[in-house]
């Protein structure tokens, strides 16, 4: 019997936010990732925390559609596991050393989710220890690890 292993990454705020605001630097590099997920069996995880933040960041970036953002909103909650941040979650993300509380209940959430890659460009949660055999990348180091 063969087994196949379906790789699943947890989306990070800031990348999400490089897909849907096409003046932001790596806005190029968020739509390949997305054209990755959207179009494969990779699958995807997003926290209703960071929908959230997206439509109130969003907002201060010349260029930012609300239209387009609830249109990729529903794809992405009609394609990919978009959960919120529980109570479990914000736990033990209180509980880790770390002073960004934020970052902290992205970690646990992405790890209850049973991550194996965060998907961040953020060089703190980069840099940060992660529960294994969990893994923090750029979207440009998570292209080329699908290339």
């Amino acid at each position: 019997m063969k087994t196949t292993f379906k790789l699943k990454v947890f989306v990070d705020t800031n990348v999400l936010l490089d897909y849907l605001v096409a003046s932001r630097e790596m806005h190029a590099s968020a739509t390949g990732l997305f054209s990755i997920i959207l179009s494969s069996s990779i699958e995807a995880a997003f926290s209703t925390q960071s929908m959230l933040d997206i439509s109130y960041i969003g907002k201060k970036y010349k260029g930012f559609n609300l239209d387009i953002f609830r249109k990729a909103m529903n794809e992405l909650l009609a394609r990919t596991n978009v959960s919120s941040i529980d109570c479990f979650d914000m736990r033990l993300a209180l509980q880790d050393p770390e002073i960004d509380l934020e970052d902290n209940a992205q970690i646990a959430f992405a790890h209850a989710q049973k991550c194996d890659i965060i998907v961040t460009n953020d060089r703190k949660l980069l840099s940060r220890a992660l529960p294994a055999p969990m893994v923090a990348m750029t979207t440009e180091d998570f292209l080329s690890h699908c290339r």
